[in-house]
Formats: C-alpha cells, sequence, structure tokens
C-alpha cells in the first residue's frame, strides 16, 4: 500500500495527542508509518508544512461553528476566539503547533479571516481589522502556551480562563 499525505498527517496527528510536540519528528513518525523518513517528504516538504496543516486541522471547526449573525459583530468575535482558545486548549502543545503555523502564514489561518470581517463589519479599515485580528489571535495564543506550560508543570491554571476571559474583554474595548 502506498503512503498518503492523509497518512502522514493522522499518524502525526496520533503522536501529537499521545505524546505531544516534543516527540513529534519526522524520524519518529516514519518509524511509526514503517518508511525510511525520505518518503515522508514526496507529501510533506518540511515538519513546519506539517504542522501548518496539524493546526489547519485544529481550528477547522472554526468554519462550521455557529454564529448568530443577529449578534453585534464585537460579540461575534468574541465568541470566536473563545472557540478558537478552546480548540488549541483541547489539543496538547496546541498553542506550539498554532504559533508555528501562525507565525508562517498569519493572514490566512482561522480565525483571522473571520476576524478581519468581523471588524471590518464594526466599521474598521482593512489595515486596523488585520492588526485587529492579529491581536487577537496572538493575546489568545499567548494565553493558551501560558496555560498548558502551567498544566504540563503540575501548576495551579483554575484563573486561566478568568484572565483570558477580562483581557479579552480588555482588547474588545
Amino acid at each position: 500500500m502506498a503512503l498518503s499525505r492523509q497518512q502522514i498527517v493522522d499518524a502525526a496527528w496520533g503522536i501529537l495527542h499521545s505524546y505531544g510536540l516534543g516527540d513529534l519528528s519526522m524520524r519518529r513518525l516514519a518509524k511509526d508509518l514503517g518508511v525510511q523518513p525520505g518518503a515522508l517528504y514526496w507529501h510533506v516538504a518540511n515538519k513546519q508544512e506539517l504542522l501548518g496543516i496539524l493546526a489547519q486541522r485544529m481550528v477547522a471547526p472554526l468554519s462550521t461553528t455557529a454564529l448568530d449573525d443577529a449578534a453585534p459583530p464585537l460579540e461575534r468575535a468574541a465568541h470566536l476566539t473563545r472557540e478558537f482558545r478552546s480548540l488549541i486548549l483541547a489539543v496538547r502543545d496546541g498553542a506550539e503547533v498554532v504559533s508555528v503555523a501562525h507565525a508562517i502564514t498569519p493572514e490566512d489561518l482561522s480565525p483571522v479571516p473571520e476576524l478581519v470581517a468581523l471588524s471590518t463589519e464594526f466599521g474598521s479599515t482593512q489595515g486596523d481589522a488585520v492588526d485587529t485580528a492579529l491581536t487577537l489571535v496572538r493575546f489568545t495564543l499567548g494565553s493558551v502556551t501560558t496555560q498548558q506550560t502551567r498544566e504540563a508543570m503540575g501548576l495551579h491554571t483554575a484563573s486561566a480562563e478568568a484572565e483570558f476571559t477580562a483581557g479579552l474583554e480588555l482588547l474588545l474595548r
């Protein structure tokens, strides 16, 4: 049976969920798939591309998240940002994976395009809308990174949700 891109992504997703980003290497992935590492590069250019694909998979449910079109744009932006945070938190080392993808193509990865659209609907210029969307995403990634790091260290994270909510409300004002 020939190796496919989907098999590679599925195996990488499994390693990420089970062991975390630290154990997701191209060598480990090739070993788990029973192929030589070079075989992977026919389907993904490098690990960064693979992480980008995993990040897209992680945030894909955002495109199907039900947003009430009648709700004010700021309320929809807050909802979308909270959903983004929840999706990243659900995956071990999710913030690190999404941060890599975001660093490579910051304006393409969801929820940036959706947040830009909401911000322009609110009356922002295109440039301000992009800045707003990127700020919300980067704030969220920082919040999740801190929470996931603290969880990995066995430290208290009970206040993380409240801190995130307070910061989100401040940014959206």
